[in-house]
C-alpha cells in the first residue's frame, strides 16, 4: 500500500495535463520490465539480447521529477523517450516486429498534452514521430537480434495489441484534461 501512495504522489502535478502525463510515464516504465520477459516466451528464451528492450524504463521513471522542475520538458519528455525507445527497440528486434507501432501513442502523446501556447513543441515531435515512423518503414532493417520469421509474425501480433492497449490507455487517461479545456473558458 505505501507503495502505491508514494506513486501516486509521486505522479501527482498542480496542471491535468501533466499529472496524465507523469501517470501514463509511470505505468508505461512499470511494464517496461515484462516487455522482454513476452519476446522471449514467443521467439526463444535463449536470446538474451531482449534485455535490452527494457533499458528505457528507468528513463520513462524520471518523466515525473522531470515534470517537477519544469512541466514543459516533462510533458515533452514522455513522447521523446517513447520515440526513441521505438526506434532502439526496432534496431533490436527489426522494423517487421512491429515495434515501431509504438510511435503510434508518441505522436497521439505529443498532440494532446501540450497547450495551445505550446503548439509549436507538439509539431515538432509530432513531426519527430512521424519522421521516424517514416525512416522505420522506408528503411526496413532485420534488427541486431536474429528472429525467425515465425518469431517476427508473433512479435508483430504482440506489438499491435500492446500498442492498441497504450493507445486506449493514453486516450482514456486525457479524455478529462481535454474535456476540462473544452469547458474552461479562453484566456
Amino acid at each position: 500500500m505505501k507503495a502505491a501512495a508514494w506513486l501516486r504522489r509521486y505522479a501527482a502535478h498542480p496542471d491535468p495535463a501533466t499529472a496524465a502525463a507523469n501517470l501514463v510515464a509511470l505505468v508505461v516504465a512499470g511494464n517496461g520490465p515484462f516487455y522482454p520477459l513476452y519476446v522471449l516466451a514467443l521467439i526463444g528464451w535463449d536470446r538474451a539480447g531482449a534485455w535490452l528492450t527494457m533499458l528505457a524504463s528507468p528513463v520513462f521513471f524520471l518523466v515525473p521529477a522531470i515534470s517537477r522542475q519544469c512541466p514543459r520538458a516533462g510533458r515533452a519528455a514522455l513522447p521523446l523517450i517513447g520515440i526513441a525507445n521505438s526506434v532502439w527497440c526496432a534496431s533490436l528486434l527489426g522494423c517487421a516486429s512491429g515495434v515501431g507501432l509504438f510511435l503510434f501513442p508518441c505522436i497521439v502523446l505529443a498532440a494532446l498534452v501540450f497547450r495551445a501556447d505550446e503548439r509549436w513543441l507538439a509539431l515538432l515531435l509530432i513531426g519527430f514521430g512521424i519522421g521516424s515512423l517514416t525512416l522505420l518503414t522506408e528503411v526496413p532493417f532485420s534488427g541486431l537480434m536474429v528472429v525467425s520469421l515465425d518469431g517476427v509474425a508473433a512479435l508483430a501480433r504482440l506489438n499491435a495489441i500492446s500498442v492498441a492497449t497504450l493507445t486506449g490507455f493514453v486516450a482514456l487517461t486525457l479524455i478529462n484534461v481535454l474535456r476540462a479545456r473544452k469547458l474552461s473558458p479562453s484566456p
